[in-house]
């Protein structure tokens, strides 16, 4: 390990004192728990005997709450129906400890993803969304709701998982809050709104969404090797990247600089439970960090433990400072 636990928790201590806005997509996860004793007579397929359901916020929601169970203060604007679902979205969040702004779309039902689950295995999972752009009206409220709370907050997380909420003119503006106000901004965007973010302060692909932001396919030829890979980014994108290499750690690009790859292996094959958001997690503790005074270097490892901190955990689901120091702990043991 190459940052000491004692300068990790320095960093850690210091989240407390942050406040993050995050702008994206926001869903329902809905988990629904039981027992499988057997089959369906019906068909070949198992009977779950469902014992509890809990509510959760994912997409965006998923890295507010990181960001809120690490100990900073979040507030996070989103689109979502005018229904039940957007009800319970909103009190999942306030469970959750942030504020979350909505901007009700009565177009569009509230997106939900339910998951049928055993043990900490996922059984099922079924999706109810109908993806369609914004309109102008939603689109000025989104706006209206993000530049409401941007001269109170440390940094920006764009979240995007291409479900409608970051559009071209609301990247715009959101590229124009984060230099009127210069603060930093880190982008977690699908490949196909990545061009919208050109100039953002950092940026987090993993590899296969990296060799897509440049028109690549990773699985022809074997794709780019990492520092590659994060070179090119960097300089088409006008950005500092943090690419993401799951166990294998992260290559971090300074925009116009070095290149660096942290590689400290936090966790094992054999110890991952569920993926699941492990990228929201590692944004978050990011950017926590590089506000807290870490170097690109020090942002990394910790945000590479935070992932692996949270893949040991079944669904989406956040970690605290004090779970991440102790997976940093353990490795330094």
């Amino acid at each position: 390990m190459n940052i000491s636990l004692k300068r990790a928790k320095e960093i850690t201590d210091a989240f407390h004192s942050k406040k993050i806005l995050v702008v994206g997509d926001v869903f329902l996860d809905r988990y629904v728990y039981g027992k499988v004793e057997r089959l369906n007579p019906e068909a070949p397929v198992p009977i779950l005997h469902a014992k509890r359901e809990e509510d959760a916020t994912g997409g965006a929601g998923n890295t507010a709450k990181n960001a809120a169970l690490l100990g900073a203060a979040v507030v996070c604007v989103g689109i979502s129906g005018n229904d039940d679902a957007s009800t319970a979205v909103s009190k999942a969040a306030q469970a959750e400890g942030y504020e979350l702004v909505l901007i009700r779309d009565v177009r569009v039902p509230t997106i939900v993803k339910k998951r049928y689950v055993v043990g900490s295995q996922q059984l099922l999972r079924v999706d109810h969304e109908d993806i369609t752009e914004p309109d102008a009206a939603v689109e000025d409220a989104m706006i209206a709701a993000f530049q409401a709370h941007i001269a109170s907050v440390d940094a920006i997380i764009v979240s995007d998982y291409a479900k409608g909420a970051i559009t071209e003119r609301v990247a715009h503006a959101l590229m124009g809050a984060m230099k009127e106000h210069d603060i930093p901004m880190m982008v977690d965007a699908k490949p196909s709104r990545a061009s919208y973010f050109t100039g953002a302060t950092y940026m987090s692909p993993n590899k296969k969404e990296a060799h897509e932001y440049l028109g690549m396919n990773m699985h022809e030829q074997g794709g780019k090797k990492a520092h590659e890979l994060a070179a090119m980014v960097s300089a088409s994108f006008d950005t500092t990247v943090f690419l993401t290499l799951s166990a294998e750690g992260m290559y971090v690009q300074e925009r116009g600089g070095n290149g660096e790859y942290v590689s400290t292996h936090y966790i094992h094959e054999d110890d991952v439970v569920d993926t699941s958001g492990c990228g929201d997690t590692a944004a978050v503790a990011i950017v926590l960090s590089r506000l807290a005074g870490a170097t690109l270097a020090e942002a990394a490892e910790i945000g590479n433990a935070a992932g692996a901190t949270v893949a040991r955990k079944a669904g989406a689901v956040g970690i605290t400072p004090e779970e991440l120091l102790h997976t940093m702990g353990d490795h330094h043991a």
